[in-house]
């Protein structure tokens, strides 16, 4: 008797589910009937199968099981626990940065994408990957379809091929900016939802009054926090506005019965470089997430207009990290350029061989006392002035350097996070090791910058692979992953103790626009801390520690036992299998 009145409630529940939906949804009654008709005399069960991905931009997969231990995430966790959802952790490959994975999640390559920032030899342009111009650039050399062919794509730094894409920094046709936004279709939906939209309004403030209380505390507790005073304002427009839209577009194409959805929740990763990514605020904004995740799954539950499979995933994880302004009172191109104009009497002296680790305080000193000794008064007067005000970095923020362009010099440097890149724009062609080595000057820029204690390897190119050289030693590492110690110890143990990782490496320092010397930022396993060249103190973009691994989630049986997945190039055939094309 119980459980026919509970099955009542329930048949009751659903209908008046649907009943609440379909009045909420009036509007776009027609493009679900369109999408319907897709099935067999109506049977949504018969409609092909779709996908829906969600992707936590910068969520290590050791930052989620932290995360689920300690309650941030309660409907993950629900996933996991009761409903049986499979947790895995999978390599990032090289750069680990998000152009990089969406083009291999997307497209299936991720050729010519060495960083979030780099330098084309070619065009003589430096393209950073938050800039919707030179994003674009990168998207006009991507296959014109994606995995996203019929489908809807949100808040993603590619569209993917999709037919719907909003707030996404590329297209594979120009669209107006109104279109960009969401159109009509968009306000239609605020309209739609008045009580949400208070609810923003609501959340908004509060949001800008607690990340203004986080930063406090974290500076009376003496923590560096990566703080520009406009960031709260950019937070409120990523973490609760762009948050509620994205999630009200994914709502209605589930019933509507797009065929195809991705969507990346992006402040999490903003939120772990300011102020680590294990931090409160971090974590804190994890919370958010999943009650949006849990609405997602709720719609999935009540009204799907076709059956899904869904994956829920990052793309690379964050380590934290010590700013090198911070570690060493200027910037990495405060570094370089001195070398270059005036230490490369001292170095060359060395020879052909790297100093040895305790012969890097005599050679600051040796440079600081040259550079000292030359150039005008007034010049020397502003280069102190300046790195005096670098060095103030709670004081002076807006100073962050993130590209170092030295015409005179011929050299051009690019930071992303705990990856930088070192290129000589003459000649205008990639350079491998052994013309570095066979000249003076390069050689001994390179023998400084490898004994450098905040830089932990340095990378370049080999016909047969990638030589990765530190204060320890050197060795080649092979396309296959294997490593042959050159001299002294193998460089790569706090870096890369895998094939795969090594693999990694000889990606990238092979494609042809990587840096002439590729960079990594120290890392220091027993405090699980690295360099970061940005000033950031969660980083990402290199190898050591978990910036390196994040996640997948997804029902039990949904990914093939055998697949494997070693690169974000592997997901694509998991996305790619479905072959939808929305009708």
């Amino acid at each position: 008797m119980t459980d026919r009145i509970d099955s009542r409630l329930r048949r009751l529940r659903r209908a008046l589910y649907r009943l609440y939906y379909r009045a909420k949804y009036l509007p776009f009654a027609a493009e679900r009937r369109r999408r319907r008709a897709e099935a067999v005399e109506g049977d949504v069960a018969s409609l092909p199968r779709g996908f829906i991905v969600i992707q936590i931009d910068a969520l290590a997969h050791e930052d989620l099981e932290r995360a689920l231990r300690r309650g941030y995430v309660p409907h993950l966790k629900n996933l996991l626990e009761q409903r049986g959802w499979e947790l895995r952790r999978f390599p990032a490959g090289l750069p680990s940065a998000t152009p990089a994975a969406q083009a291999a999640i997307f497209y299936g390559t991720k050729e010519r994408i060495p960083g979030f920032r780099f330098y084309e030899k070619a065009e003589r342009r430096v393209l950073i990957g938050s800039q919707p111009a030179a994003m674009q650039f990168i998207r006009d050399r991507l296959p014109r379809d994606g995995i996203l062919r019929g489908g809807s794509g949100y808040a993603n730094l590619f569209d993917g091929g999709a037919d719907r894409a909003i707030f996404t920094l590329s297209l594979r046709r120009p669209q107006p900016l109104f279109a960009k936004m969401g159109g009509g279709r968009l306000a239609l939906l605020l309209l739609l939802h008045p009580v949400r939209v208070v609810r923003m309004v609501l959340s908004s403030i509060w949001e800008y009054v607690l990340e203004e209380w986080d930063r406090l505390w974290s500076q009376i507790r003496g923590q560096y926090t990566y703080y520009w005073w406009y960031l709260p304002f950019m937070h409120i427009g990523a973490n609760v506005i762009l948050r509620e839209l994205q999630t009200l577009a994914v709502l209605l194409d589930i019933y509507t019965g797009v065929p195809a959805i991705y969507t990346t929740y992006n402040l999490y990763d903003e939120f772990a470089h300011h102020f680590g990514p294990s931090s409160r605020p971090a974590l804190k904004n994890l919370r958010a997430l999943d009650r949006r995740i849990g609405e997602i799954l709720r719609m999935l539950r009540r009204l799907p207009g076709r059956p899904y499979d869904v994956y829920i995933l990052s793309d690379h994880g964050q380590t934290p990290a010590v700013p090198y302004r911070i570690a060493y009172g200027e910037t990495l191109g405060d570094t370089v350029l001195d070398a270059v104009r005036h230490g490369v009497r001292v170095l060359a002296g060395i020879g052909a061989y790297a100093p040895p680790g305790e012969a890097m305080d005599f050679l600051v000193r040796e440079l600081e006392q040259i550079s000292a000794e030359s150039g005008r008064p007034t010049r020397q007067l502003g280069l102190r002035l300046s790195r005096w005000l670098r060095k103030q970095y709670r004081l002076f923020p807006l100073l962050a350097e993130t590209v170092r362009v030295a015409e005179a010099e011929h050299i051009v440097l690019t930071y992303s996070s705990s990856l930088a890149h070192l290129y000589w724009t003459d000649p205008p062609r990639p350079l491998g090791f052994d013309e570095i080595r066979a000249d003076l000057h390069r050689r001994a820029l390179y023998y400084f910058l490898v004994a450098h204690r905040g830089i932990g390897l340095v990378a370049t190119r080999m016909q047969d692979g990638a030589h990765v050289e530190g204060t320890v030693g050197r060795a080649l590492v092979t396309p296959a992953g294997e490593i042959e110690v050159l001299s002294g110890q193998d460089p790569l143990p706090f870096y890369a103790t895998t094939p795969v990782e090594r693999r990694a490496i000889v990606h990238l320092v092979q494609l042809p626009n990587a840096g002439d010397l590729v960079l990594f930022g120290a890392y220091d396993p027993g405090r699980d801390l690295c360099i970061c060249f940005d000033d950031q103190v969660g980083a990402h973009g290199a190898l050591g520690g978990r910036q390196f691994w994040p996640f997948l989630m997804a029902p039990q049986g949904v990914i093939p036992a055998r697949h494997r997945i070693e690169d974000p190039l592997d997901l694509h055939p998991l996305f790619a299998r479905y072959g939808l094309k929305g009708g």
